[in-house]
């Protein structure tokens, strides 16, 4: 019920107000039963109460409720009826919390949140990060450090994310309690170790996530490129397993204006994630090694958030100066556009397992990205699709011209049949340089399937598919072996155990010490290792020093 303080007590009021005995800062900072007491020494102990419920339930219970709006809508990865249910629940507090009863609904709401169960303790340590959060937030209004609030955030987010990783963590009692699943979940695990570490010591996103782009917007493309190697550098001098570098890379996009205006969210920016090359940090552990491994990891994942937030802010500029609409559908598509141009692309309704599907069979997001170079030719908006289409004409003459030149400079060094593994590479002794980024093998699978022939590589001889001949291929078994050259270490180990023999035609067991060693080597060597012995073993290779280089920056070479 409204009630209003008599004349004499508005004006007392009024005049510790205006003295300062009175402030917001100091009633914030007592507690219910002190700000009542300081009440009545000046009002009624009717009147006391009154004022302070008052001002608990528009200042007190509206900040409370407040950060916890702030919280629930900052840390990513929720899904929306859970986010409904949350801000319903906290829209319907209708009197102050205690710092007992405030822990136990946070705790409560956290678990609904983050989808894992925590302690009061957590869940008040999360509030005060979203809290913070939202006061750098409001201090950008004011002139305040744009920054200081991509730090909040980061903060936030890492911290969400450490309890989700906790809870994710398999114990001795779920592999007592599900032994099989834990068996699986451990495979899972072992091909993510693999592939992190085959992935690393390079900055191979340039030459190979980041190809489109280079194509499609090539100054953005160079931007991000000098600050890859600047990443690189920063990130080695750090001690231990720092996330500092990418977290200031993250804190700058988080921070932007089409940050700040919800603009990345709508278009569900791939920023922050984990990317496919790197499934998990384990190899930054391992002493010397572990540094390298971690300059690596925070090039490719800074090079990527970077470059699909530069991507975001360019393309959104063009589309307001097109006088295109921005809704929520619009931004999804470009965002769809985006990722898909920095090797990630959208795999639908098998998101949801797409962390398996990496560690055991193939990166198949940036597969996914490769083959929308044509499927975006007709899918999103209008304004998409001519991006699209332009992108792909950029590539493809891009390339072309880059093929005619070499032919043209070392005659014969291109395959121009598109039946053949070499189609779209440069060869150079016995090393071919794949400048195509991986589209190439999607082109030679598709051509070979439609023409129902294949080109041999080294004697250029051309097979009928399906001809019934024993031991002739066909399009079942040429699906097999584009399926097996894309797969994880893990599942390239698996089949070279099967066979034998790894694809180099190494012996590959565990019955002999060079067996056993080619296998370790195969599942967990640096592809720049393995492709540095391959350059090195042939004297008709194009070189260490240049098919190092070209490796290292994603133009994959391989050396028969």
């Amino acid at each position: 019920m409204a009630f209003c303080l008599p004349k004499f007590a508005a004006d007392e009021f009024k005049t510790r107000l205006k003295s300062g005995e009175i402030t917001p800062a100091k009633l914030m900072n007592m507690s219910s039963e002190e700000r009542n007491a300081f009440f009545s020494k000046f009002l009624s102990k009717e009147q006391a109460t009154a004022t302070n419920a008052l001002f608990e339930s528009k200042t007190i219970l509206k900040n409370q409720q407040q950060g916890m709006i702030t919280w629930a809508k900052t840390v990513s990865g929720i899904k929306e009826p859970a986010r409904r249910e949350l801000i319903d629940r906290i829209n319907r507090l209708d009197t102050v919390l205690t710092p007992e009863s405030e822990k136990a609904f946070l705790a409560d709401l956290a678990e609904i949140r983050l989808g894992v169960g925590v302690t009061a303790q957590e869940a008040q340590k999360i509030a005060d990060l979203a809290k913070n959060v939202n006061e750098t937030r409001a201090a950008i209004e004011t002139g305040g450090d744009r920054l200081a609030y991509g730090e909040a955030k980061v903060a936030l987010d890492n911290y969400a994310n450490g309890l989700r990783a906790g809870a994710a963590k398999t114990t001795l009692a779920d592999i007592k309690a599900h032994p099989i699943k834990s068996a699986l979940h451990g495979v899972a695990e072992l091909g993510g170790l693999a592939k992190s570490t085959k992935a690393s010591l390079d900055n191979s996103f340039l030459g190979r996530q980041g190809l489109k782009v280079f194509w499609d917007n090539p100054v953005i493309w160079a931007k991000n490129a000098a600050k890859s190697f600047d990443t690189i550098a920063r990130q080695i001098t750090k001690k231990g397993t720092s996330n500092e570098v990418v977290d200031a890379i993250k804190a700058d996009i988080y921070s932007r204006p089409n940050a700040l205006n919800d603009n990345y969210k709508r278009m569900k920016l791939a920023i922050g994630n984990v990317e496919e090359a790197y499934p998990t940090s384990l190899p930054e552990r391992i002493p010397l090694l572990g540094r390298v491994f971690k300059a690596s990891q925070a090039a490719f994942e800074g090079t990527a958030y970077r470059m699909r937030a530069d991507l975001a802010d360019h393309l959104i500029e063009v589309a307001q100066k097109s006088g295109v609409d921005l809704d929520k559908t619009q931004l999804e598509s470009i965002g769809r556009f985006i990722n898909s141009s920095t090797g990630r692309g959208s795999l639908g309704s098998f998101e949801k397992v797409a962390g398996e599907v990496n560690n055991l069979f193939f990166s198949a997001r940036f597969f996914k990205s490769n083959v929308d170079l044509v499927l975006q030719l007709g899918e999103g908006s209008k304004f998409v699709r001519n991006k699209a289409a332009k992108r792909l004409v950029k590539a493809v003459l891009g390339t072309a011209v880059v093929l005619k030149i070499a032919d043209t400079i070392n005659p014969g060094s291109v395959e121009w049949d598109p039946r053949s593994s070499d189609f779209g590479k440069i060869k150079v002794g016995d090393t071919r340089f794949d400048i195509t980024g991986g589209t190439a093998s999607i082109v030679t699978l598709a051509a070979r399937l439609i023409t129902q022939s294949a080109k041999s590589s080294t004697t250029g001889k051309i097979t009928k598919l399906d001809s019934g001949k024993y031991g002739a291929p066909t399009s079942l078994s040429v699906i097999g072996d584009f399926a097996i050259n894309k797969a994880a270490p893990i599942i390239g180990t698996v089949v070279a155990l099967r066979k034998g023999e790894d694809r180099n035609k190494r012996p590959v067991n565990l019955t002999s010490k060079e067996g056993a060693l080619n296998l370790a080597k195969d599942l967990f060597a640096p592809l720049p290792v393995t492709n540095y012995e391959e350059l090195a073993a042939n004297p008709n290779s194009a070189g260490v020093l240049i098919g190092s280089i070209s490796d290292a920056l994603g133009i994959g070479t391989n050396t028969y």
